[in-house]
């Protein structure tokens, strides 16, 4: 017996590599595991313990919050029909965690070891040489959360001490640092020819993104085609401007849908479209008219309306007529905005960007590769972070290098040392202090992902190399869109003077923006949509004279006033026509002080609100003890407080004067206030309320139709919103073209097919 418990004794102490060295066999009742031929038990049980960990520590209100999201769920989040938890409807378990701020202290720790927990699980399945490695490590964190799970079983409160809560973060540091060395491993280690495939979460089942080599490889057999002929008769007759755009599509894989506001980013940022469309820009003398290739043609005249987005809209549906490219249909929108391009148009495509010199991604009988063109363009392609050229010192002329785009590399990483100090110094560093622009061509420094859908995970795995942004002083466009691993931008973004568009669009990770963002004096384009850890904006942002586009603006609880920008400031950003917000704030934060806020932005035109993360739910009560009773008489009173407060508010005079399009998510109340009846709707076009499991339908049925004027009409989960079809079509929507219906089982007798939608005539 002794000889047992010795034995058993030290296979606790020895991790399981070592007991195999030396030839012992750990005892049945340990948890770990069989690591040599797996790592992902271990993690499992590991997992299994911070389940429980997670449902007694956390209160089962905030639980649904924490989902768990690997890198291949979180980024997997459908931007258009996720509705935030308080609608009524079952959150989609792809939904990255919340901000933190409504927490308290005790639930911060588990989530985070739990979802990062998840992340690592992801990870090493796909990574042979880290097998054992791994499995020893997190073996040896197995007993430390036994011993914890058993103290809080026996603990009579499951709020975690002092001595859990470092426990916990010790062991979260170093499964999180083991996390982050396991995506280095792939670069490494890669074969030559290989593709860097992650199962099932990349596009084309699992391959990698390459063009059919069979079509544009054999070159002499497409130039005999008719196909061919064709592309390139009507190619020809294109305007200079709508020629490069057109052959933008080349970089992107054939049949790949491609989404119209990405296209206009590019275009703009390339310099293809003007930064405002002037009306008197067609007769201008040719003296000053763009002399570069990639500028607005001179003699095309400008559409009627003075807006960038409307001439993307013309130069698309032009391709389309000509059947150059294909728009892409969906019968839940109201018009196509994504398009995609045939096999043999791209192909033809293909030769005539080598021609021209625009793109050189593409070497016959190969799969793509990364190469500067003889434009001075760089798409980066599956495999670049392996090819010589991503040293520095090997891509030539990088002084000269216009666009760096990213069309299926996942470590993007570095491309920022192309711009670095040391490369910029030509060898001499001692002599080097860069006074003057020296990356003075870089327009475009598009990293992050340009497909809609979040199938490509992207990392930046070394985030530090941000600071290189400070050299790019030019840049016009700037995306990390859906790039993981970045927590902060770095105040070198700032120095951008001539950036137009920032997009940080599903960057999860992001939990600041600079505070000198109003450094960014000519941006236009601000979108932030869908970064959950950012809970305040910066006070500056309302100083962005120039910006029209806002997405993801955060009202939250966030008290501090002399730092944190208030909605209501928005108003003197004069020219902001597009504003998407996220409310995580309750209490006197009512749906009439939002709108309060609003009523003065005279140039609004489109306006999202989306209500989630409100902590509204009540805590439980503890029996007995005069402390007890005095803090529940105080709450009481504070809401009593809060009440009489509310009713003070006044009613907003009037919705923005310009507004077309609303769009509400996850209404709060049970009915629309009265500004928001459709008697009282003004010029708005287009109403959208998806989310809302309170709302239970509109006002008193007005005695006569009323002129409200929206044409579109999407109702989406509204459990207890009780309407017919009759008063909606002929009473309170008698102009509605347009009507999309989900899961509104109460919204009866409409004339929807079997998806839910309705259109009238087909005309729209």
């Amino acid at each position: 017996m002794a000889s047992d418990d010795s034995s058993k004794q030290k296979a606790e102490v020895l991790p399981p590599k070592k007991q195999a060295e030396a030839g012992m066999k750990p005892p049945t009742d340990m948890l770990p595991p069989k690591p040599k031929d797996d790592p992902t038990p271990v993690i499992k049980d590991a997992l299994k313990i911070v389940e429980i960990l997670h449902k007694k520590v956390v209160p089962a209100s905030k639980q649904q919050e924490f989902v768990s999201t690997g890198r291949s769920l979180d980024a997997s989040l459908s931007n258009s029909d996720v509705v935030p938890e308080n609608d009524g409807v079952q959150r989609s378990a792809s939904l990255p965690p919340k901000t933190p701020a409504d927490q308290d202290d005790s639930e911060q720790y588990i989530p985070k070891l739990r979802r990062n927990l998840h992340l690592l699980r992801e990870d090493v399945v796909k990574l042979q040489d880290l097998r054992l490695e791994v499995a020893d490590e997190v073996a040896k964190h197995i007993t430390p959360l036994e011993k914890l799970l058993k103290k809080v079983d026996k603990g009579s409160s499951t709020a975690l001490t002092k001595g859990m809560k470092k426990d916990l973060e010790d062991i979260n540091k170093k499964i999180f640092n083991l996390m982050c060395q396991v995506p280095l491993l792939p670069k490494k280690l890669k074969k030559r020819g290989e593709l860097d495939a992650e199962g099932g979460d990349l596009e084309n089942d699992g391959k990698g993104i390459e063009c059919l080599p069979g079509i544009h490889a054999n070159e002499e057999d497409l130039r005999r085609l008719a196909v061919f002929r064709k592309v390139s008769e009507k190619f020809e007759k294109l305007s200079i401007d709508r020629k490069i755009c057109l052959l933008s599509f080349a970089v992107f894989p054939e049949n790949q849908e491609v989404n119209r506001t990405m296209l206009m980013y590019w275009w703009i940022g390339e310099g293809f479209l003007p930064d405002k469309i002037k009306p008197d820009e067609s007769t201008a003398p040719d003296s000053v008219k763009p002399k570069r290739v990639f500028r607005l043609a001179s003699k095309e005249k400008p559409c009627e309306k003075d807006r960038r987005e409307d001439v993307v809209k013309a130069i698309l549906d032009e391709f389309v007529e000509e059947k150059l490219i294909e728009a892409v249909e969906n019968k839940r929108k109201v018009e196509p905005n994504s398009y995609k391009m045939a096999p043999f148009v791209h192909s033809s495509l293909v030769l005539i960007t080598q021609e021209m010199g625009l793109f050189s991604m593409y070497k016959k009988g190969e799969k793509p590769s990364m190469h500067k063109s003889e434009l001075n363009k760089v798409c980066l392609v599956e495999g670049s972070s392996s090819q010589t050229e991503a040293k520095a010192k090997k891509m030539p002329e990088v002084k000269l290098i216009e666009t760096v785009f990213n069309v299926s590399e996942r470590f993007p990483d570095f491309a920022f040392k192309w711009f670095s100090d040391d490369q910029a110094s030509s060898g001499n560093k001692s002599l080097v202090r860069l006074s003057t622009t020296v990356y003075k061509n870089l327009m475009v420094f598009y990293l992050g992902r340009w497909e809609r859908t979040a199938k490509r995970h992207i990392e930046v795995e070394n985030p530090e190399l941000m600071k290189h942004l400070k050299h790019m002083t030019k840049l016009r466009l700037l995306s990390f869109q859906g790039i993981s691993r970045i927590e902060r931008l770095d105040d070198a973004v700032c120095k951008l003077h001539d950036l137009i568009i920032l997009d940080l669009r599903a960057c999860y990770n992001l939990e600041k923006l600079p505070e000198k963002i109003d450094s960014l004096k000519k941006l236009i384009y601000l979108d932030i949509t869908d970064c959950y850890m950012i809970d305040r904006m910066p006070k500056r942002m309302s100083w962005l004279e120039n910006l029209e586009v806002l997405k993801g603006f955060v009202v939250s609880d966030a008290t501090d006033d002399e730092k944190v920008c208030l909605l209501d400031e928005l108003k003197n950003l004069t020219k902001l026509r597009k504003l998407s917000i996220t409310i995580n704030k309750g209490g006197l934060f009512t749906v009439t002080k939002l709108f309060v806020d609003i009523e003065d932005f005279d140039n609004l035109e489109k306006l999202k609100v989306a209500w989630g993360g409100i902590n509204d739910h009540k805590k439980e009560e503890t029996s007995g003890g005069g402390a007890n009773r005095f803090i529940r008489a105080v709450t009481f009173r504070s809401q009593i407080d809060i009440s009489e407060e509310i009713k003070k508010q006044r009613a907003p005079k009037h919705l923005p004067k310009k507004l077309k399009k609303l769009d509400l998510q996850c209404f709060p109340d049970r009915e629309l206030p009265l500004w928001l009846q459709p008697q009282n709707l003004g010029g708005l076009e287009k109403l959208y309320i998806k989310g809302g499991k309170e709302l239970t339908g509109f006002k008193k049925l007005p005695d006569k139709a009323t002129e409200c004027n929206v044409k579109v009409l999407r109702l989406k989960f509204l459990p207890r919103l009780k309407v017919e079809w009759r008063e909606l079509s002929e009473t309170y929507f008698p102009k509605v073209v347009f009507l999309d219906k989900y899961q509104c089982p109460q919204v009866s007798f409409c004339p929807c097919d079997g998806i839910g939608i309705w259109r009238k005539n087909r005309q729209v």
